[in-house]
């Protein structure tokens, strides 16, 4: 049943977008294109439901690009609104660039569970590929029209339809299991080695999860501390160094390194929610509760920034359009200062996150004291440098900028800690004396 309403929502959300476009700047419109947001969410939602368990990597992937699809197609209504079509624009191919990306190992692992047939399959990561090309080279000023994005079109439309006639079924009937039998069963205490080996590989399962867990999450971390590095750093900072004559005399120039920064932002909310939930599954054995929390805090504090990256696509979109001098002093400058008081804003919530992390790791006996200690005090200075200039105006410290540290020593151990554990055999678990087979009688 799921199988046939993501097939239902892929072609509605196909229509309700296609609709609401043409009818752009009509409340009509607007409300079309809402709804293709809400349903392209749902799709994720289903696909991450069915995959959860077979293809966790994949099912987490996939629901994060389909949300992030969602809320800058969303976005662009506003952006549109508020900066014009060239940002717009732009939050559509970062929407169309997410789809591509996250859809390609989606095709693949319907494939694997026999869901589609390879070929058809094969027809969705071309697809997908092209559209994400086609995205990519579009943001970057290579103008390629929707030629790239037809064959994804057109497979989202036979997927639709493939869906919604026979759901989520194997391509191939699976074998009938053996026949059923009249004689009674007879029960008996499994041997001693097979109560052995079903502990061990329940405590292989347990580690192996662990493992997989601590490792994306650190993969996670470098990639987001590589990428928000450079483009805040790098890109926003220098900007907003300046006053708004200079900085809208700058930002011509910076049209290309900004259009990436936005990329990389949105990248790194992206992975923010990612890495929320892998925390989650390393440390739920502390505390199920507080670790849901604190997922939830940090996928909230991700929605936040990537509001604050909408401000910077506004700007983007605006030297994309051509903007002159006036237009740039009178949006671009708030543009980029509003993008970082968002960003200050959302950081209590990650200073929340770090926090419970802090707490969870000091109660688990997988983490270090230490590291447990350092990662709660970078919460607590995201939270000073947060709530500072709400309590006093012209706060003049900046706490994060050393206790931030905790966050890149909570990066290396969990990149050590999953490189050790994969290097660790599991050892087997001593059966229980009291379990003894059965003599046959």
């Amino acid at each position: 049943m799921a199988g046939r309403w993501a097939g239902a929502f892929f072609l509605s959300a196909f229509v309700a977008y296609g609709v609401g476009s043409a009818l752009a700047g009509r409340p009509a419109g607007v409300a079309l294109v809402l709804a293709n947001s809400v349903l392209v969410a749902a799709i994720g939602a289903l696909a991450f439901r069915a995959l959860r368990r077979s293809h966790p990597g994949v099912a987490w992937g996939y629901l994060v690009a389909r949300g992030a699809e969602a809320f800058l197609l969303a976005a662009g209504l506003v952006l549109r609104d508020r900066y014009g079509d060239g940002a717009a624009e732009l939050a559509y191919q970062l929407a169309m660039l997410s789809l591509g990306l996250g859809s390609l190992p989606f095709c693949l692992a319907l494939a694997r569970r026999r869901w589609l047939p390879r070929w058809f399959a094969g027809w969705g990561v071309a697809g997908y590929a092209l559209l994400a090309a086609g995205a990519a080279a579009e943001l970057a000023g290579v103008g390629t029209g929707v030629a790239l994005a037809v064959p994804g079109g057109l497979f989202e439309i036979a997927l639709g339809v493939l869906l919604l006639i026979r759901g989520l079924a194997p391509a191939t009937a699976a074998s009938p299991g053996p026949p059923a039998t009249d004689s009674p069963a007879i029960t008996a205490a499994p041997p001693a080695t097979a109560v052995g080996t079903a502990a061990t590989a329940a405590g292989g399962a347990g580690r192996s999860r662990a493992h997989r867990a601590a490792l994306a999450a650190g993969v996670g971390l470098l990639l987001m501390a590589v990428l928000a590095g450079w483009a805040n750093f790098g890109v926003v900072q220098p900007l907003l160094a300046a006053d708004a004559a200079d900085t809208a005399a700058r930002l011509p120039a910076q049209r290309p390194a900004l259009t990436l920064a936005v990329v990389a932002l949105f990248a790194v909310a992206c992975l923010d929610v990612l890495v929320g939930w892998a925390l989650r599954a390393f440390l739920d054995h502390a505390q199920p509760t507080v670790a849901l929390l604190a997922a939830w805090c940090r996928t909230g504090y991700a929605v936040v920034l990537a509001v604050a990256v909408a401000h910077l696509t506004g700007v983007a979109g605006l030297l994309r359009d051509g903007a002159g001098a006036d237009r740039l002093r009178a949006d671009g400058y708030p543009g980029l200062t509003g993008f970082q008081q968002v960003w200050s804003l959302g950081l209590l919530l990650f200073g929340v996150h770090l926090l419970l992390v802090g707490w969870l790791a000091r109660r688990s006996d997988a983490v270090p004291t230490w590291v447990a200690a350092l990662v709660a005090v970078a919460g607590a200075g995201y939270l000073a440098d947060s709530a500072g200039p709400l309590v006093a105006a012209g706060y003049p410290v900046q706490v994060a900028g050393v206790t931030f540290v905790g966050e890149v020593v909570l990066l290396g151990w969990l990149l050590v800690h999953a490189a050790r554990h994969r290097r660790t055999p599991a050892r087997p678990v001593a059966p229980d004396a009291d379990v003894r087979p059965l003599a046959a009688t």
